[in-house]
């Protein structure tokens, strides 16, 4: 088992073991093995992991401003429907953003061994 620079991707040490066919496999080692990881990467981990309250609060901000919205029908200001409906787009987009960034970080994490 050789290890090299060139064989470091993102702060993990990749093991590369040979193939019948001669060519080399890239074997990511997996959590037991003590894997280090970068500073970004445990962020990500503990901001978008499996199991962070980014998209429970996203979608409960979302669902606020929209019954907000509906709340102010109401009151007939059009200005303030379409302010809480502006509102609403901005929430719901940043609620996706968060969702598709954690389905990237769980990728991560499984590709880590980590999951």
């Amino acid at each position: 088992m050789m290890t090299s620079a060139a064989a470091k991707v993102q702060g993990v040490e990749q093991r590369r073991t040979a193939l019948p066919s001669g060519r080399a496999q890239i074997r990511v080692p997996s959590a037991e093995e003590g894997i280090r990881i970068s500073y970004i990467d445990a962020k990500a981990i503990e901001w978008f992991g499996k199991d962070s309250p980014v998209i429970p609060v996203g979608v409960f901000t979302t669902g606020l401003v929209l019954m907000s919205g509906l709340v102010s029908f109401n009151f007939a200001n059009k200005a303030m429907q379409q302010n809480f409906m502006r509102a609403r787009v901005v929430t719901q987009g940043l609620t996706i953003a968060a969702m598709m960034t954690s389905l990237a970080v769980q990728e991560r994490q499984k590709t880590l061994g980590l999951l």
